[in-house]
C-alpha cells in the first residue's frame, strides 16, 4: 500500500473521529440549554412583552445560553385562570398574572392595590422590595402552589378615561364605569361618586361605543395599545392606584434549576421588573402628551377630595383585614420624599 493510500486513510479516521466529537459536542451542548417557556396574555406593545423579552435577554446572556426562553405573547393561554392551571402543570414555565385574579386565591393581594397607597414611582420602588412585599409574595405562593418572584405595575389605576371631561371629584356623578369586577375595585371608584357597570374586557370597546358604559380604569397609554382610544376623547390623570401583576414560575421548573441558577432568576426578574416599571411610566408620560396633541381633553383633577372619599374605604376593609393596617403604617414610611431630611430636598 503507498504512502498516499496510508495517508488518505488516516485522514479520513482524523475527520470521521473529529466529526463524531464534534457532533457529541453539539448534542451534549443541545441537551445541556434548558428551554423555557415565557407566556402572557396580553399583545407585543404591552408592559408584559417587555419583561418577557428583558427577562430572557438577561438570562441567556448571564447562563451563556444554558438557558433559554421562548416567549408567547396571548398564544399559549387566553385568559389568567387558565394559565395559573398551565403554570402549575409546567406546560409553560413563566406567566404574568394581575393581583386582581390571584385575589380569589389569596384576598391580602388586594393590600397592594388600595387607593393612593403608594406617592410616587420612588416610592414604588422601594415599596415594592420592603419585607411587607416580600411576605404578601410568599404568602401568594403558597395560596397558588406557585413561586412568586416579583410584582410590577400595570396601566390599571393611572388615570380615568372617559367620553367626556372629569375635572373635578363631581364630574364623576353619573359616569358609568368599566373596572375589574373585584370588590376592592367596585369599593375605590363607587366611593369617588361612579356608577360601576360590570362589562367584560373583550367586550369595552363596543360598550363604550354604544354608552353601555362611559369610561375605564386603564392609562393612557393602554388606550392606545388596545384601540380604546378610538372611543374615548378624555383623560383624567388621577394616579389613584398602582394595581400590580405577578411574575410567577411553575414549581416544577424551579425545581431543574440549581441554587445558583434560582439566585440568578430571581437577579434577573428583579432588573426586568425595574426596566419595565421605568418604562411603563414613560410610555404613560408620552401617551398623555400625544393625547394632548390629537385633540384629547387631558386633566388633573384635585386629588385631595378622592383621597378624602378613599378613607371609608380603608376603613371599611381594614376592619375585615387586620394587618392591614400595619402594611400600611411600614408602606407609608418608606415614602422616600416624608423621609428626606428638609436640608436635602432643598439641594
Amino acid at each position: 500500500m503507498s504512502k498516499k493510500v496510508k495517508f488518505n486513510k488516516k485522514w479520513l479516521m482524523f475527520v470521521a473521529v473529529f466529526s463524531l466529537i464534534f457532533m457529541f459536542g453539539a448534542l451534549s451542548a443541545s441537551a445541556a440549554t434548558l428551554k423555557l417557556k415565557f407566556s402572557h396574555q396580553n399583545n407585543v406593545y404591552d408592559a408584559d412583552q417587555l419583561l418577557a423579552e428583558t427577562f430572557k435577554k438577561l438570562i441567556e446572556e448571564k447562563t451563556k445560553g444554558a438557558i433559554s426562553i421562548s416567549i408567547y405573547p396571548g398564544t399559549l393561554t387566553t385568559s389568567e385562570e387558565e394559565a395559573i392551571e398551565f403554570i402549575k402543570s409546567g406546560t409553560i414555565d413563566f406567566d404574568t398574572n394581575s393581583a386582581g385574579h390571584i385575589a380569589g386565591y389569596y384576598d391580602d393581594i388586594q393590600f397592594l392595590q388600595l387607593p393612593y397607597l403608594f406617592k410616587s414611582p420612588a416610592h414604588y420602588n422601594v415599596a415594592r422590595q420592603s419585607d411587607v412585599v416580600k411576605q404578601i409574595l410568599a404568602e401568594v405562593g403558597k395560596a397558588t402552589g406557585l413561586i412568586a418572584l416579583g410584582i410590577y405595575s400595570d396601566c390599571n389605576g393611572f388615570g380615568i378615561a372617559s367620553t367626556k371631561p372629569i375635572r373635578s371629584i363631581a364630574d364623576t356623578k353619573g359616569i358609568k364605569l368599566r373596572c375589574m369586577q373585584n370588590p376592592l375595585f367596585i369599593d375605590i371608584y363607587e366611593a369617588f361618586g361612579f356608577t360601576v357597570t360590570p362589562t367584560d374586557w373583550g367586550e369595552l370597546y363596543t360598550s363604550l361605543q354604544t354608552g353601555l358604559v362611559n369610561a375605564n380604569d386603564l392609562g393612557c397609554y393602554c388606550q392606545y395599545i388596545f384601540k380604546l382610544k378610538e372611543v374615548v376623547n378624555s383623560f383624567a390623570v388621577l394616579h389613584q392606584m398602582w394595581t400590580q401583576k405577578i411574575l410567577m414560575v411553575s414549581p416544577k421548573t424551579w425545581a431543574k434549576l440549581s441554587e445558583q441558577q434560582k439566585q440568578l432568576v430571581r437577579t434577573v426578574a428583579n432588573e426586568a421588573i425595574e426596566l419595565t416599571d421605568a418604562w411603563q411610566y414613560a410610555r404613560e408620560r408620552e401617551a398623555i402628551e400625544k393625547a394632548k396633541k390629537d385633540g384629547c381633553t387631558v386633566t388633573y383633577p384635585d386629588t385631595a377630595p378622592f383621597k378624602k372619599a378613599a378613607e371609608k374605604v380603608y376603613a371599611k376593609w381594614f376592619k375585615s383585614h387586620p394587618r392591614w393596617q400595619e402594611w400600611y403604617d411600614a408602606i407609608q414610611y418608606l415614602d422616600p420624599v416624608a423621609r428626606m431630611p428638609k436640608a436635602a430636598m432643598k439641594k
